[in-house]
């Protein structure tokens, strides 16, 4: 019997609150992969790309966490969540990764990993992109718009 190669998958961002644009790309992730690297955005990190406050990066690995957890697709997967203090994290480092799992708004980015992956000898992965999730009026869904209590993490007026 030839055993099959476990398709590695990686996810990256603040998921300072998680909304459905948050959940979507956690679900494409585990759809795709046997095991999901999340790189969850340290604080300092968080705040300067943000450019507002976020939840303690504790309060949202255990938010993340929870959802995995009680999420039926989850199961019979692993996963593990890091921090991050660029957009780069592991993923210029490891060669064993497979798929990116991107929106369309951060496609560039990986398109940035791919090409640092490259200079450094590393195969690309493959990205994989998600449309955006969309308010009722067909803005994208924001955690900032949910902090400030204008939208529900489904993108409805509050």
């Amino acid at each position: 019997m030839i055993a099959m190669k476990k398709i590695i998958a990686v996810i990256g961002g603040t998921f300072d609150e998680l909304h459905a644009g948050h959940m979507k790309l956690i679900h494409t992730a585990f759809s795709l992969g046997d095991h999901v690297l999340i790189g969850l955005s340290t604080d300092e990190f968080a705040i300067k790309s943000k450019m507002r406050a976020v939840n303690p990066y504790d309060v949202r690995k255990r938010r993340l966490i929870e959802f995995i957890e009680n999420s039926p697709w989850s199961k019979g997967k692993t996963y593990e969540i890091f921090p991050i203090s660029d957009m780069y994290g592991p993923t210029i480092k490891m060669n064993d990764l497979d798929v990116i799992i991107v929106s369309v708004e951060t496609f560039s980015g990986a398109m940035k990993i791919n090409e640092e992956r490259i200079k450094r000898g590393l195969k690309p992965l493959v990205i994989h992109v998600i449309n955006m999730v969309e308010t009722e009026r067909g803005e994208k869904i924001s955690s900032t718009e949910i902090v400030r209590k204008q939208k529900d993490v489904w993108g409805r007026d509050i």
